[in-house]
């Protein structure tokens, strides 16, 4: 065992937004951590005796292979200078009375609203048990434990630290994940905007040759020549939609993109402006139940609705389409249920149909890239909700999603 007051350098990230300085701080200097073999433990009472009682108490204590590394301060202040420059500390036994009444406590506010630290488990001791702290407070500066000294006996403090560590070391376990899962959603979104900008270049001078030949195609010998021609022409502009979809695809379900309270009757509003042709064209009939607030990316929502309802007047042949839009509460989300009249789907297709260029093979499907529907999967994925369909063939569709209420 060993002292420890060194230290650490901090790094910010640079360019992920969801990464807090304390998460980078706490990830870097546990590496360091790990290679000494220690978790480290701060001490933090005004009384010498407690910090020679729970070093005796915890000499042998070993957890994953790493001892205990003890950290000491005697008051509220140097505890604050201690743990801002030891970010890895995994657990703080904090004593609540000591240059004040409620230093300890402070020192918990400091730790969870200024520094931003929320890994590191506090676990209060008082030998005053008179001066507990309201419930309220525990819950507002996230206390993990409290004790009164006397009851920490060796066999009880070994159990206290033991779960706190398991605890400590599963969020940074978490969080390295995430932050890892981070930078390979960012490298797949780069990786896909300059495959797809390498690519529109080129495809847009040939999309645009194609025009100019295809003003000639009557002069075209033999004729042989100028079908052959036209089967090209539609391949390349094949081409270039399902490009612009996967473009689409990619500019969707970000990370940074912030949410806010989204007013869905006006989503479909706007929708219905930007549908409007689409809707002159056939005739469709909207039905539209008034709809929630929700917490959500108003972008996303309006490109979700727009896909939906876009989808339904599309596959609608032989009548004029009728759509129906309604919400409900259902356990912890609000559901969302968009129907319509058309053409239906077969149940063997439903297996699939979110999946990036799915297509339908029933006689009826038109040619669809298939892109719209993973757009919309993405989308309700993002907002942690999920989507599903219920159709047969010639009995329309119903798309449910979900959205969960806000907090």
């Amino acid at each position: 065992m060993t002292d420890s007051q060194n230290k650490v350098p901090q790094k910010m990230a640079e360019n992920d937004e969801l990464m807090l300085a304390s998460e980078q701080a706490v990830m870097l200097t546990q590496n360091t951590a790990a290679e000494n073999k220690t978790w480290k433990i701060l001490i933090v009472d005004d009384e010498e005796e407690i910090h020679v009682v729970t070093r005796l108490a915890l000499h042998d204590f070993n957890f994953g292979g790493r001892h205990l590394e003890f950290v000491s301060a005697y008051s509220g202040q140097q505890a604050r200078t201690l743990i801002k420059e030891n970010p890895d500390t995994a657990i703080i036994l904090l004593d609540v009375v000591m240059e004040t009444d409620d230093a300890g406590l402070e020192v918990a506010r400091y730790i969870r609203q200024e520094l931003g630290n929320h890994f590191v488990r506090i676990i209060l001791r008082t030998g005053q048990p008179g001066l507990a702290p309201e419930r309220r407070v525990l819950k507002v500066y996230d206390i993990n434990d409290y004790r009164a000294k006397t009851e920490l006996t060796q066999d009880r403090l070994f159990s206290v630290i033991y779960t706190a560590l398991s605890s400590y070391r599963d969020l940074v376990a978490l969080a390295r994940s995430r932050h890892q899962l981070i930078g390979l959603v960012n490298e797949i979104e780069q990786l896909s905007h300059l495959a797809a900008r390498d690519l529109q270049m080129p495809l847009n001078d040939v999309v645009s040759a194609v025009r100019r030949i295809g003003g000639q195609i009557q002069t075209m010998s033999p004729p042989s020549l100028a079908e052959e021609f036209m089967d090209v022409r539609d391949n390349v502009y094949l081409m270039q939609s399902a490009l612009n979809k996967l473009v689409a695809l990619t500019s969707v379900g970000r990370f940074n993109e912030s949410r806010e309270m989204v007013d869905c009757n006006s989503i479909i509003s706007d929708v219905l402006v930007d549908l409007d042709n689409a809707f002159q064209s056939s005739h469709a009939k909207l039905h539209c139940e008034t709809l929630p607030t929700v917490f959500a990316c108003r972008r996303q929502l309006m490109q979700l609705f727009k896909n939906l309802i876009s989808n339904a007047i599309r596959f609608t042949e032989g009548h004029e389409p009728e759509i129906y839009i309604n919400a409900m509460t259902h356990e912890r989300n609000w559901l969302f249920s968009v129907s319509d009249t058309g053409m239906g789907i077969s149940p063997e297709n439903h297996s699939g149909l979110f999946n990036l260029f799915h297509r339908d093979q029933s006689d009826d499907a038109t040619g669809d890239s298939g892109v719209g529907l993973a757009i919309c999967e993405k989308i309700v994925r993002w907002h942690g909700g999920k989507i599903w369909l219920e159709s047969e063939l010639g009995k329309g569709s119903t798309f449910y999603f979900t959205i969960p209420l806000s907090e």
